[in-house]
């Protein structure tokens, strides 16, 4: 196995791990309004999700080719989503009091935030690997 396919089946991995706690996320912040806190109507916070998994699907597809432009929006999208959703819930996880009920509500806030770290992190050692076995054009 080359070194391109070992961190290809590493960021499917996480990609898919990523986009199954994004998905249960996303239900659980629909449960909670989470789209009126930002002044968004049900139907276009649903447009959104639905661009977003559709990019997320294309990227997820892409690097698995190995595509390093893929590569690169899996760190960015990785490193944002965990970094967006660390913003909004932190300050409602360090309030007292449990955060949200059931406390499953925690696990997919706190498995979307690990995972899009790992998976931005891999894509980024994937992303280096290629560029260290990329071939330098000859002048």
């Amino acid at each position: 196995m080359d070194a391109r396919n070992h961190w290809n089946n590493w960021i499917l991995f996480w990609a898919s791990i990523f986009a199954g706690f994004g998905v249960a996320h996303l239900i659980d912040d629909f449960l909670f309004g989470t789209p009126a806190e930002f002044k968004l109507s049900n139907s276009a916070a649903q447009l959104l999700g639905f661009f977003f998994f559709a990019a997320l699907t294309g990227l997820i597809g892409l690097s698995g080719r190995g595509k390093r432009t893929a590569y690169r929006g899996l760190v960015i999208i990785g490193l944002l989503l965990a970094l967006a959703d660390i913003l909004e819930h932190l300050p409602d996880v360090l309030a007292p009091g449990p955060f949200r009920n059931p406390p499953l509500s925690a696990v997919f806030s706190v498995g979307l935030v690990v995972s899009g770290i790992i998976l931005a992190g891999v894509a980024y050692a994937g992303l280096r690997e290629s560029d260290s076995t990329r071939p330098v054009p000859s002048k």
